[in-house]
Parts: structure tokens; sequence; C-alpha cells
């Protein structure tokens, strides 16, 4: 009964198409001595004034090994869409759409770095992760009671790639590619990693049911304990401390947020403006080749892919409600970015001009959504219709592609052609959007917003909501972003 437990178990995994998210068998610590870094240059770096020019949001999402297809819908949306050339994009990554995200962030869209990571992303070597991929590998690994995630060193040519190291190879860690490299973040970038301690509601006894100690607002993506687990907790501090020895029981109910954006220092200052209570994540700064490669690897690192990997420097993460990360946590670990596939809210609340357009991620069967929910608190399904709700257009793969992204019996070159094929299809309608969106509870541009420098009166309807805010319009399609099929096209 124990083994068909454990297969069970398996299929729930592999039925997920972003990384999967199952027990976590281990944990990475990440540390950089910045003081070895090669000098940093002085370099055009993003500002708030900058943003007000900002007019597209590009998010890269996960999908798995699936990087190929993101670079066949970057090499289509680059030619169709001026924003990118132009440096007026923000870009966004969760899970394996992480490391596109932070190569842009440091070097921007030109016709040289986009065929760069078109190279990477299609020809890139992707078989240790496709080969973990596979059902059999891991319930074979399982039931031999053994540990499916790769180390993260297999993550070293993407990882140099986004950072712009070439002579990687020689490199045996990850800590050697980032002191050869002196990039940084000088364009607007978040990047999404899920915070493990606050969302893990796992049972001590059984990893496939929930503990149930815990609860989500999935709004605010702000994580409490019930209010009996916590009177409980408060009468026995000794039983929460082995219970949960990276937490620390605060004075009320709260235990933290379930996200934490890592983000540029422009974005970092934008968002910091957003009340607490209304921000939908943490910020974690990145302002160093170290802060990038951590990025990477805290949004890459779902359980059965890469093993968790842990906070270092609790100076530059920005809780707020006027405490530090160290009254929430004695130790923060992140455990992927599969929660916000389009972390959209926050910036076209601070930013309320821009369009948004995502690369494209799949939905899950309810059996692994049934399963991520027990494990890890979250319905991933119910914060994923809050966030399509702002998508403009996502380039999601077709019925077609889904069934070889199952069989993985695809090339990276033809992986590619169909990523590009598919975004010619819905950029030539302008139209891609989810099936179900639901409205978030903060809908409406803040006060505090920075206004376009650029004609965006579509960004608003004019009806308005009971608190007699106008709450901004979603759903356009790129509209006047979007420039005729260019007349080469293959």
């Amino acid at each position: 009964m124990y083994k068909l437990s454990i297969i069970l178990f398996c299929l729930m995994i592999h039925s997920l198409y972003v990384p999967s998210k199952g027990y976590l068998w281990g944990q990475t610590s990440f540390s950089i001595n910045d003081s070895e870094q090669i000098e940093l240059k002085p370099r055009r770096s993003s500002s708030l004034d900058d943003l007000a020019k900002m007019q597209l949001l590009f998010c890269f999402q996960g999908k798995g090994s699936c990087l190929p297809y993101d670079a066949g819908v970057l090499h289509e949306v680059y030619r169709r869409v001026p924003a990118l050339r132009a440096g007026r994009t923000i870009v966004a990554g969760n899970s394996s759409g992480s490391i596109p995200a932070a190569y842009f962030s440091c070097f921007g869209f030109d016709d040289e770095t986009v065929r760069a990571a078109e190279q990477t992303l299609k020809f890139g070597d992707r078989s240790a992760v496709r080969g973990m991929e596979s059902l059999g590998y891991k319930i074979t690994k399982v039931l031999r009671g053994q540990s499916t995630e790769l180390p993260h060193s297999d993550l070293r040519e993407y990882i140099a790639f986004a950072l712009g190291v070439s002579n990687w190879k020689d490199a045996p860690t990850i800590d050697e590619i980032v002191r050869r490299s002196s990039a940084t973040p000088r364009f607007p970038c978040l990047i999404v990693a899920c915070n493990q301690e606050i969302l893990e509601d796992r049972h001590p006894e059984d990893p496939a049911s929930p503990a149930r100690l815990k609860e989500i607002d999935a709004d605010s993506l702000y994580v409490s304990w019930k209010p009996e687990v916590y009177e409980f907790y408060r009468s026995h501090p000794d039983l929460f401390r082995r219970d949960h020895p990276h937490l620390i029981l605060g004075q009320d109910r709260r235990i933290g947020r379930a996200v934490t954006f890592f983000v540029d220092r422009s974005l970092y200052d934008l968002l910091s403006l957003l009340p607490d209570e209304e921000r939908v994540a943490d910020l974690r700064l990145m302002s160093t080749p170290s802060d990038v490669a951590l990025a990477i690897m805290a949004s890459t690192s779902e359980p059965t892919y890469f093993p968790v990997v842990r906070e270092t420097d609790f100076s530059k993460v920005h809780v707020g409600l006027g405490q530090s990360l160290k009254h929430y946590v004695h130790q923060r670990h992140y455990c992927g970015g599969f929660l916000l596939p389009v972390p959209a809210q926050d910036l076209r609340r601070m930013l309320p001009g821009i369009r948004v357009l995502g690369s494209g991620w799949r939905h899950m069967p309810f059996i692994a959504r049934r399963f991520l929910r027990n494990a890890l608190l979250a319905d991933c399904e119910e914060i994923a219709m809050r966030n399509d709700w702002w998508a403009d257009m996502e380039i999601n793969p077709d019925a077609e592609i889904e069934q070889h992204f199952e069989l993985h019996d695809l090339s990276g070159e033809e992986e590619f052609h169909f990523g590009a094929k598919r975004a010619r299809e819905l950029l030539d309608r302008d139209q891609g959007l989810a099936i179900f969106v639901k409205p978030p509870k903060w809908n409406t541009a803040h006060p505090r917003s920075i206004p376009p420098s650029f004609d965006a009166i579509d960004s608003y309807i004019p009806n308005k909501n009971e608190a007699g805010l106008t709450p901004l319009k979603t759903m356009r399609g790129l509209g006047p972003l979007l420039q005729p099929a260019p007349k080469d096209r293959p």
C-alpha cells in the first residue's frame, strides 16, 4: 500500500507542466564574497523617472525544460514590438523564465543580445533536467528513497549566460562563474520566488497530506496561522520551536508573505511605494552578480528539480509592516517561482500605462492542483485566475504543442519553431487570453502611481467601483505596441 501511494505521488508530480512541487529533500546554501568580484564599470541603469516611459511588461513564464519555446516567442515579439528595441520594456520571469529575464535585465534588448539569447535557449544543454522530468526516472528514484533534485551546478551554463560569462566551462561552481562576472541589473526586472517556510503546510507523517495549520489570503498572498493553531503555539512555545525551527511566532497570527520578488533598484524603489498591506510580495534587491545568480536559483528550485536555496543577506529583503525579515524567520528558503506566472498586479497599479505580455504557461490537472494545495497551501489555479486577469496577451501553447511537451519528442530547434509559429498566430490576431479569470481585490491604480509619458488612455475604463476609484483596463491585446508582420516573414 505504501509503494502504491508513492507511485500515485509520482504520477501527481509528473502531471505538473511547470516545475514540480514535491517533497523537499535537500537545501542549498549560496554565498559569494562580493569583495572578490571584478570591479564594476559605471553603466546605464534605470531610475524611477525612466519607468514613466515603460510600455510593456514581458513575462517569461516557466515551462520546465521548454526554454526553446520561449526563444521562439522572443524571436517573433522582438520583430513585432518596437518597445523592446527602444528600451521601454520591463522583464519578469518565474521558474525557468527567470533565466532570460535575468539576462535581459543585465544586457537589454538589441539585435545582438536577442540573437545570443535565442542560441542559448535553443541549443543549451538541458539534458539533465529533461531526463529528470521523466516519470520513470522519478518513480525509480522515489521507490529507492533517493532524491530527484539535481545539483545547482547543472545550471552553470544558463547562469553564465545570464551573467555574460563566456568562459564558464572550466568553472566548477556557480560561485566561480559569479566571480568572473561584472554584470548587474541595468534594466527593470522582477523575478518570482516562493518562500518555503511560509508556504509549507505538509503533514509530518504523510508528505501527500496537509497539516491544515495555516491559511492564505489569495488576494494579498499573506499566510497566517489558523486561530486555534496560533493560540495553541502561544501556550506551547517549545512545541512551536520544535515543529517550525525556521519561523518566529509573532504578536498576531500573521506568518508572512508567500512570495518574494527579486527586483532591480528601480522596481525596488517603485514597489516600496505601495502600502505594505496591498503589495503581494516581499522585495529582494538585486544589485550584484551574486544577487542575479541567487534569483535564478531561487526561482528554478522547485522541489524534484533543484534543492531549495537559502537567503544569506536579510538586509536586502524588504518586508514592510514596520518589521525586518528577522522578525518573521530565523532562515528564509526559496522553493521556486511556480505561484505567479504573471506577476503583474503590483506593477500595473504603479505603472498603469503598461501592457502585459506572457510567453505562455500550462495549467495543471486537478489532481496536481489538489496535491500542491495539500503540500504548499496555495491553490495555484485560484491565484492564477487573479493574475491572468492582468494579462493583455499570453502566448500559451495550443493542443498540438502541449502533446509534444508531454512526450518530450522535440529538438530545441523544433520547439523554437513551434514557439515562433504560435506567437505569429496570436500576434497576427492580437489576441491570446486565459479561459478563466477573476478580478483581484486591488484592481485600481495607486494614488502614488507614475503616469505614463506616452498616450495610454485605454489603460482605464469609465465605470467606477464601489470605492469610487477607476479600475484599470485589462485583456486589451498589445494594440498600439504592435507593428504589422514583417514582409520577410518565413
